[in-house]
């Protein structure tokens, strides 16, 4: 555990100023998943793959990629800063070792997702617990934003089945 917060603290101060944080690195994950995050402030997500494509009411949203070409399909063009990460990704079906989840919440323009805490809820099954900042207490607005935080996930047991995204109480499965 000591080990994990020196490295976390050695990347904090490594990576001062800049506007890719590690929040990863200081997560609660399992010793034999690697996962990066990248917070996106938006929609980087076609029709259909987004969250704004679920029925009236469903505030939460996951989806899974196992392809570079899948992921690449579902990412709008004008969002280079996902693609750069989708492109930095080694998919399991192009023969690395990665999937790519994208989490969504719609929520009030303030809101940042973060990583929270992963663990294991079977063999190949995992939980993901996205935390809420920026604001305090509950978050509502009449006219939400849709907030997304891309996952990698690389798991020393193989790509998981099933991926559920827990944000503020609501979940969202994906099957990979």
């Amino acid at each position: 555990m000591k080990r994990r917060a020196v490295v976390a603290g050695l990347l904090s101060v490594a990576s001062a100023g800049c506007t890719d944080r590690l929040h990863d690195v200081a997560a609660s994950t399992p010793r034999d998943l690697a996962v990066r995050s990248r917070y996106v402030d938006g929609d980087p997500l076609v029709e259909g793959q987004s969250v704004r494509s679920l029925p009236e009411g469903l505030l939460t949203h996951a989806a899974s990629f196992r392809s570079e070409s899948e992921a690449t399909a579902a990412v709008l063009p004008d969002r280079s800063e996902t693609l750069a990460f989708v492109e930095a990704t080694s998919f399991v079906d192009d023969g690395g070792e990665s999937v790519l989840v994208a989490a969504q919440r719609l929520t009030a323009p303030e809101v940042e997702l973060r990583l929270g805490a992963i663990s294991r809820t079977g063999d190949h099954s995992l939980r993901v617990a996205v935390d809420v900042a920026g604001v305090r207490g509950e978050v509502q607005t009449d006219d939400p934003v849709v907030k997304t935080l891309l996952l990698r996930l690389t798991d020393e047991r193989g790509p998981p089945e099933r991926v559920v995204v827990s944000i503020e109480g609501d979940r969202a499965g994906v099957t990979v």
